[in-house]
């Protein structure tokens, strides 16, 4: 779905957030654990680039890794 400039993506589907929470959990050491379970910034872009690709298996909208990266932080800050 090509969208036009200026326009904002289509909101997440009840399935896309199950989806990016089902990518998500299992790698969240790695993304979030302790500084020594840490992994560099290139393979977090990697890991999330991978759970991006999980969620646009669906067919909703084509989410890169920042779209799912935000809305992940935008659901962990709601949860505190």
């Amino acid at each position: 779905m090509a969208r036009a400039s200026g326009e904002r993506a289509p909101s997440f589907t009840s399935e896309e957030l199950e989806k990016l929470v089902d990518g998500v959990l299992p790698q969240y050491t790695l993304l979030y654990g302790p500084p020594d379970k840490q992994v560099s910034a290139h393979r977090k872009k990697d890991i999330w680039r991978a759970i991006a690709k999980d969620v646009r298996t669906l067919g909703v909208y084509h989410r890169r890794s920042t779209h799912c990266w935000k809305r992940w932080e935008d659901i962990h800050r709601w949860s505190k």
